[in-house]
């Protein structure tokens, strides 16, 4: 029995250290170390220390997007900003894919004041749309009417 609660924690342990991979970001000289872990359809990210003032933020962010989905045709400055459940959201545009990245609020924990953490979620957009289902099923159409009038005629 200790055994197979010994097998359990080291496999839960496991999952746990792959979901979480470190990485790091530089700037001006400066390198900053974070950490990316997938929680359900969105990814979570925590630096260890702040980049500075939110167009500093938006840099860094800019790069966690670009490691996370592997997207390099992500626009470099965001389309528009919300904000939501008090976490500033910021949206960029790729050719498939909206992409939202959002900072959560350090007012809460005075000691913690330099944390920079937040989550980016991915969302497919109205070409990812077009290309992966409207045109599939136009095409199937075309095909059967193409195949019905070719068997009539």
């Amino acid at each position: 029995m200790r055994l197979i609660l010994l097998i359990l924690l080291l496999c839960q342990s496991l999952t746990v250290l792959c979901g979480t991979r470190d990485h790091i970001y530089q700037a001006a000289e400066e390198s900053y170390r974070y950490t990316v872990a997938e929680t359900g359809e969105n990814y979570t990210f925590k630096f260890d220390r702040s980049p500075g003032d939110i167009p500093a933020k938006l840099l860094a962010g800019y790069q966690v997007l670009r490691q996370i989905y592997r997207d390099d045709s992500i626009h470099r400055r965001y389309s528009e900003h919300y904000i939501k459940e008090r976490a500033r959201c910021y949206v960029f545009d790729s050719h498939f894919y909206t992409y939202s990245l959002c900072f959560l609020p350090n007012d809460f924990n005075r000691s913690e004041s330099e944390r920079f953490w937040g989550f980016a979620t991915r969302i497919p957009n109205w070409l990812w749309l077009l290309t992966r289902i409207l045109l599939p099923v136009l095409t199937g159409f075309g095909l059967l009417f193409y195949f019905t009038k070719a068997k009539q005629g």
